[in-house]
């Protein structure tokens, strides 16, 4: 079927193409993704022109999505070297509790990898869950992301260092770099990390043939066995100070390690409490970019990213139940209202971090933005011609089914 040149559902859509250039913009020599090109000010504060692991790794996604495979591996290859660079810090800990400094950094310089910011929430437990879970999805995709004994020994050590940490009763800065805290969204990044590399089936939906991880590097049970119980009672909320938070839309996606009830319960108290018109709050309260830090609520940071998740989680959902051919067709229909309204937030083809008090701030464009711009208007397309073939069926422009 021909769809408009603007439509989502047409796979030539111009809209993929420039995210992409913009996200290429940020990758640097050496694969890696610069958060943002904003080198901050004078005294060094306010820097994002600088590589954070979490979001080199989330910002070379949108290459696997795109069928870009060579990209993302290359990237991917950036994240191990800096692992390796600074191993010893994942063993120190296995014999002592890190202290913040002493933790793995978040932030590296993008030339140098030298470690920035001495004083900073760097124990973060979803860099290592993410880290461990995205590893062993492109082992098992026939990717060869270990060819040494030392990465190995990188692997095991990390799951030695989380299981001597006790990651699902001790807190950490998660994902915003808050802290320390229990956050839902880091118990469930490792949960889903060992949960790869435990290799009981799980996530043998994901994959077309059978690849042993055990093989590579065995998990015992021991290393999670309470982790999941621990999730659910901190579940549906983030912690014990936010009810809500839209980290957590990481548990539907990428990791999927959550029931069906409460994927549908997260996404709920998402969109009711946090979605806004320039974005998706963090969390209520939220004090960075704050435009008024003297009466928090309701002047929150908004950001276009958190649209790009939404999208991309229903978009998900519509794949994940496609058997149900409306249940199904909602969710795309709720994703394509997300997406159009991601068009009206860019700043000349950039998304901005942020929006604060109606006004982008100066993390524009952000680079992990960008990717789930471009995984969520890839996967929209996927999950339509999931449907088009299960059903035999054509879909309109405006997502109804065509007889």
């Amino acid at each position: 079927m021909d769809y408009p040149k603007d439509s989502l559902l047409n796979p030539n859509s111009t809209r993929i193409i420039r995210s992409y250039k913009v996200l290429q913009s940020l990758k640097r020599l050496n694969r890696g993704y610069l958060a943002s090109p904003n080198p901050g000010r004078p005294d060094g504060t306010g820097r994002y022109n600088i590589f954070w692991l979490r979001d080199i790794m989330y910002a070379t996604y949108a290459n696997e999505y795109i069928g870009n495979m060579k990209e993302m591996i290359q990237s991917y290859e950036l994240v191990m070297t800096i692992m390796m660079k600074y191993k010893n810090k994942i063993c120190d800990a296995i014999r002592k509790m890190p202290r913040t400094g002493s933790a793995l950094h978040a932030r590296y310089h993008p030339n140098t990898l030298e470690e920035l910011s001495p004083d900073w929430g760097h124990h973060q437990l979803d860099v290592l869950g993410l880290f461990l879970y995205k590893t062993g999805d492109l082992i098992k995709k026939g990717h060869e992301v270990i060819k040494t004994r030392d990465e190995r020994e990188l692997i095991m050590e990390i799951i030695q260092y989380l299981f001597t940490y006790r990651w699902e009763t001790h807190p950490d800065y998660g994902m915003w770099e808050e802290g320390p805290e229990l956050h839902s969204s880091s118990l469930g990044a490792v949960l889903a990390g060992l949960t790869m590399w435990f290799d009981d089936g799980y996530y043998d939906y994901k994959y077309p043939h059978k690849i042993d991880l055990f093989k590579i590097v065995a998990v015992s049970e021991r290393y999670f066995d309470t982790g999941r119980d621990e999730l659910y009672k901190l579940l549906p909320h983030e912690s014990k100070s936010r009810d809500c938070d839209f980290a957590q839309l990481s548990l539907i996606w990428p990791y999927n390690i959550v029931d069906e009830d409460m994927k549908k319960q997260i996404t709920d108290n998402v969109e009711k409490s946090l979605v806004r018109g320039h974005g998706v709050i963090r969390y209520k309260g939220d004090r960075y970019f704050n435009s008024d830090p003297g009466n928090t609520a309701g002047n929150e940071a908004q950001w276009p990213l958190g649209l790009a998740w939404l999208a991309i989680v229903h978009n998900k959902q519509a794949q994940w139940r496609s058997d149900d051919l409306s249940h199904a067709l909602g969710h795309l229909k709720k994703s394509k209202s997300y997406i159009l309204q991601m068009d009206g937030l860019m700043i000349k083809g950039a998304i901005p971090e942020i929006y604060s008090a109606g006004r982008p701030n100066e993390n524009t464009p952000l680079s992990w933005a960008h990717s789930f711009h471009i995984i969520a208007l890839q996967s929209f397309l996927n999950s339509v011609e999931a449907l088009r073939k299960k059903h035999n069926i054509e879909i309109s422009d405006e997502l109804e089914v065509l007889k």
